[in-house]
Parts: structure tokens; C-alpha cells; sequence
């Protein structure tokens, strides 16, 4: 999802205390003659690790990690090695960090992280994709933006400090209650050249509604910076009554002529205790319009429910899918009309039976024996985001499993959203997304590979157009010849 999030808990323990957990996150930054560095961020969780005492109440836990990037059948970085965690105290058990940087090319890696816990030689692993994108030295670049947890001056120089800060890494995007303020990291890049050395310009930040793109007013921060090869920046926004919901930061490069020379965007989910709480609501009781009673059997309040968790916030999934394994249908019918005066609060009634309709649609159009249609990802696409402006389906195409791909031609601020499924299996009509360039949505950069892997299962992982398929033309379809 970005990466739905960017951030990956790609290790979880498959028996309760029995594996390490370890959270990943990686980001992008460059030095000033336009080098590529990957910092890796790495998050252990404390409890989940054995430790051993160093008898003076003082308890340390050692592990071997091995971080390796490749490029079909080369390995471009090994890097193994073994890190001691900090002392701690025999009644207190914390988390703890590791932080690496790599120089890589420009181009696409199979990135594999494996963890070993080395008093217990318990382990696990995971593997994704990283694209490392360049810089063009023509041009303002903005570095990813790295949510930091803690930020202060050191002269100390170690993998945590960069221009002189200690930056403690926060490996999620989403922000519950106790949080007020998002706190984060960037790099300015190019611009003594392009604005003029020690030349002033503008960095703004603000947060806007995702995906709808609408600003929030009262959120907006500043800060003049001078020019120069790379600038650093550390920003603080307040979020203390930022409502519960998901949203985009983005940040620009304004000029002295109020020109924008460049922006970056970055996803990121808050969850607030202000504002309406349809748990609580659904507790209570409720002054349920007779329409809804008169709309659907009591028995499919289960089914309505479901499929409401498509348009959902993300932090009301976990309460929804709690009482979907229940059978309390008092709770779920109150949670459901609770959900819905919240979502359309002057006509509820109506713009529920407009989604009606829309979940009826996509039974019908994207159902499966095994699930509902909301339940598949084609039909989760078009409840979420409407139908498509274009649809190219392509069941029989030489080499390529049955795909579809379906065009957007604006999904609140975006511009031309594409996504792609395909089936995999060839029997069943599920359709599972292989790729879309939607924020927030799989992001699968070998999408091409996967879908011509049903004849040509070895194909150049630099370049996975550059196979030749006899009739295929996925690429074309994808780049606007729809």
C-alpha cells in the first residue's frame, strides 16, 4: 500500500514469543555530486528478544542481521554483521535500533533482511523490492521524508546523526492519541545552483485530506532556509486536533518570486480521541431511521457491515473485523447506523442505499465462490474509488496471464491513477491487484515480470519490459494506449 504503508512489519512472530518481531523502513537520500544513499531503519521490539545478564543486574541481547541487495542472480551489497543491544535493566526492557546507509546505483533491488536472535538461534526474514530513484543535477530534488521520533544537536558522528542531529527513526506512518505534532526529516538538494548560493528560499509544509486532496487551514508551517548543495531540514507540524482519518503531508520549494520549484508528498493515518467515537455510539442507544429496518433482513447486517469497511478509516478495520468473527448482531447493526450517521450524517439514508447499490454491483460483476465481491480487490477498488473511465481486459493474451487494467483519469488530486489485476490461477474470477500508482495501494515495480511469468518465468529483473512476448503489449495498454 505506499506500500499501503511504506512501512513494513514484515516479521511476525509465527508462535507468541517465540520469533523475533522487527520493524523495517527504509529512505532515500543523496549526497552533493548526486550519489544514492539507502538508510535502512531498523526497530526491534524488546520483549520479543532473550537477554543475557552481565551480573550487575544489567541485562544485553546480541543480534546477527545480514542485509543483502541484489540484481537478478548478482549481489550488488552483503552486509552481515552483529549488533549488542543497549544495557538495560533486569525490570525494564525496551525497544532498540539499528540504522545503516548504503551507496547503490540507480535501478531496481531484491532487498533480503534476515534477523537472528543469537541466544535462542531463533530467526526470520522477509524480501521486497526497493527502487532507488536519481537525482537530476538540473533540477530542485527533495529527499524522501523521514518521520523522526526524536531529534537534538550532537557533535557525535554515527549511523543516527546526519547534519549534526541525532535522529531517532519512527518507523510508522500512523500516529495514534498521544501524539500532537509529527516531527520529521528532509534534504534540499540543488539549489545554490539553481536559486543562487546562499540564496533565501521558502520550505512550507501543510496537510491535506487523502485522497480527496482538501487542505486542512489551520495546519501550515515554514521555514526560510540559504542555498546551498544540500540543505537539511528538521520541521515540526501540530496534529493535537488533527481529526482521525488519512491524510498527505507534503512540503515545497518556493523561490523568492513565490514559484514553486518542487514538492514531496507523504502519506500518514491519525487517530484522535476529539471527535465522534462509533464504538461508544454503538453502545448506546440508537434512533434507527425505519428504512434501514424495512432494507434488509437482520441476518444480512453481517454482510452490509462488511462490506462498509471498504469506505471505512483504517484504525475502525480492527473493531469491525472483531465483531464480523462474533455473533452479536445487536452490536453490529448498532455499530453499522452509527457508522453510517457519522460517514453521511444529512442523508444517511440515501447514500447508504447509493452504496447499496454499488456492493450489489460489484456481487454481480466480481463475485467468486469463495467471496464476496467486496471481498475481491477489483471489487474493493470500485467501491473505494468509483468505476473506472477505462477498462482494458485482455483474457487471452500470448504469455501473459488474464489481466485487466483499469484507468482513472482523476482520483481526487492524482491525475491518470492506474491499476492492474490479473488471475494467476486461471480459474477462478478473482482478479488479485498486481500493481497500481496509487498512493496507499500495492506498488509492485517488476508488475510486468509477474504477469509473463506464466510463459517465461526468467526474465531481465532490470529491465522487466525489455523481454520480448510475442503479442504483448501490457506496457502500452499501461502508458495511455487504452
Amino acid at each position: 500500500m505506499k506500500n499501503w504503508i511504506t512501512i513494513l512489519f514484515i516479521f511476525m512472530a509465527t508462535a507468541a514469543f517465540s520469533k523475533p518481531k522487527v520493524y523495517f523502513n527504509y529512505k532515500v537520500f543523496h549526497t552533493p555530486d548526486q550519489q544514492n544513499i539507502l538508510s535502512t531503519s531498523l526497530q526491534f521490539i524488546g520483549g520479543s528478544f532473550k537477554y543475557k545478564g552481565d551480573g550487575m543486574g544489567n541485562l544485553q541481547s546480541k543480534v546477527e542481521i545480514t542485509q543483502i541487495f541484489s540484481q537478478g542472480d548478482s549481489v550488488v551489497v552483503f552486509d552481515k554483521y552483529v549488533l549488542d543491544s543497549p544495557l538495560m535493566a533486569d525490570s525494564l526492557v525496551d525497544d532498540f535500533y539499528d540504522v545503516r546507509r548504503y551507496s547503490l546505483a540507480e535501478g531496481i533491488y531484491d532487498y533480503e533482511l534476515i534477523i537472528v536472535d543469537q541466544l535462542t538461534g531463533e530467526s526470520v526474514q522477509g524480501e521486497q523490492a526497493i527502487q532507488i530513484n536519481g537525482v537530476n543535477a538540473d533540477e530542485i530534488a527533495i529527499s524522501d521524508l523521514e518521520f523522526i521520533e526524536d531529534a537534538r544537536k550532537t557533535d557525535e558522528q554515527n549511523n543516527f546523526t546526519k547534519s549534526g542531529f541525532f535522529l531517532l527513526p519512527f518507523m510508522t506512518n500512523y500516529y495514534p492519541p498521544e501524539y500532537d505534532k509529527i516531527a520529521f526529516y528532509a534534504e534540499v538538494y540543488n539549489s545554490s545552483n539553481l536559486i543562487g548560493q546562499n540564496a533565501q528560499f521558502l520550505f512550507t509544509c501543510s496537510i491535506s485530506t487523502y485522497p480527496e486532496g482538501k487542505p486542512i487551514s489551520d495546519i501550515f508551517k515554514f521555514k526560510r532556509l540559504t542555498a546551498n548543495s544540500v540543505v537539511p531540514v528538521i520541521m515540526f507540524v501540530p496534529i493535537e486536533n488533527l481529526r482521525s482519518g488519512e491524510y498527505n503531508l507534503t512540503v515545497h520549494v518556493i523561490d523568492k518570486s513565490g514559484d514553486t520549484l518542487q514538492s514531496k508528498t507523504e502519506f500518514f493515518q491519525r487517530r484522535n480521541k476529539i471527535e465522534f467515537d462509533l464504538a461508544a455510539a454503538a453502545s448506546q442507544d440508537l434512533e434507527i431511521d425505519s428504512r434501514f429496518k424495512n432494507d434488509f433482513p437482520r441476518d444480512s447486517i453481517a454482510y452490509f457491515l462488511g462490506s462498509s469497511m471498504i469506505i471505512a478509516e483504517r484504525y475502525e478495520y480492527e473493531t469491525i473485523r472483531k465483531m464480523l468473527k462474533g455473533t452479536d448482531t445487536t452490536a453490529m447493526e448498532n455499530y453499522f447506523h452509527a457508522f453510517w450517521k457519522e460517514t453521511e450524517p444529512v442523508n444517511t439514508y440515501e447514500s447508504w442505499l447509493n452504496y447499496k447499490q454499488q456492493v450489489y454491483y460489484t456481487e454481480r460483476l466480481f463475485g467468486t465462490q469463495i467471496k464476496y465481491g467486496w471481498e475481491t480487490d477489483r471489487g474493493r477498488i470500485h467501491l473505494k474509488y468509483g468505476s473506472p473511465n477505462a477498462i482494458a481486459d485482455r483474457p487471452n493474451e500470448p504469455s501473459a496471464y488474464p489481466y485487466q487494467i483499469w484507468h482513472y483519469y482523476r482520483i481526487g488530486q492524482r491525475s491518470n491513477v492506474r491499476f492492474v489485476f490479473y488471475n494467476p490461477d486461471l480459474i477462478t474470477n478473482d482478479y488479485p491487484l498486481l500493481h497500481s500508482d496509487m498512493q496507499g495501494e500495492l506498488q509492485n515495480f517488476r508488475w510486468e515480470t509477474d504477469l509473463y511469468k506464466r510463459d517465461t518465468p526468467n526474465t531481465n529483473v532490470d529491465n522487466p519490459g525489455s523481454s520480448i512476448h510475442y503479442g504483448g503489449n501490457a506496457r502500452e495498454l499501461y502508458n495511455g494506449g487504452m
